[in-house]
């Protein structure tokens, strides 16, 4: 029998569960770009948890700005870095690949892996994978011992596909308190998946949002 290769979600959706529209994020809010590339960097998740607070969201019941966490952040120690022996892998859909500026692809000190059927399967400039699947990918990335982490990135398809797969394990959603206008929007997760964790409050630009963390299973 297979062993599972374990995966998680990492979202932004607001109060509808809206996630983009034209191809692109509806808001622009710095803590969730830093939350992403940090979450998606470390080889160590726990490490990033403590750093965001999500022990005590639920207890600390002020709003905090955006500068006062970053003020926060600056003074904490540094994550463990990412290496060719501990990395994180961050699959998407081609239209999500293709919406990052060409600045950004592929992501920096990820394992980089675009789901399409239209393309040609391999490695493209050794910079990123592509697989015909959400499987395909989950298959070979698990024979990898240097992979510690495999998240899912979007967009609405891929994410639709991977809360049907048995072996998504994890939800990090950035919750935006706030409904905007968004032609893509995330499945419902169901009731199998439980928060387990919440970061205190924070208000950006007059936009309020959270990180959470929900996990299947008991």
């Amino acid at each position: 029998m297979a062993v599972p290769t374990l995966f998680s979600l990492v979202v932004a959706a607001d109060t509808r569960r809206g996630i983009g529209m034209a191809g692109a994020l509806p808001w622009k809010l710095k803590g969730d770009m830093r939350w992403f590339k940090e979450l998606t960097t470390c080889p160590d998740t726990d490490e990033v948890l403590a750093r965001y607070l999500m022990n005590i969201g639920q207890q600390d019941k002020r709003t905090h700005s955006w500068e006062s966490l970053t003020a926060r952040i600056g003074g904490a120690r540094p994550l463990p870095e990412w290496g060719p022996g501990a990395r994180n892998a961050v699959l998407m859909g081609r239209k999500t690949w293709d919406s990052l500026p060409p600045r950004f692809r592929p992501l920096a000190g990820r394992l980089n892996g675009v789901l399409s059927r239209g393309l040609a399967p391999g490695v493209f400039q050794g910079s990123h994978h592509i697989w015909p699947s959400l499987q395909a990918a989950l298959d070979e990335l698990g024979r990898d011992p240097t992979v510690k982490n495999i998240f899912v990135a979007g967009g609405g398809e891929i994410y639709a596909q991977a809360l049907r797969h048995p072996d998504c394990r994890r939800i990090f959603l950035t919750d935006v308190d706030a409904q905007f206008p968004c032609d893509t929007f995330l499945p419902d997760p169901g009731p199998a998946f439980r928060e387990i964790a919440v970061s205190p409050r924070l208000e950006e630009a007059g936009t309020m949002y959270r990180f959470r963390l929900y996990q299947a299973g008991g």
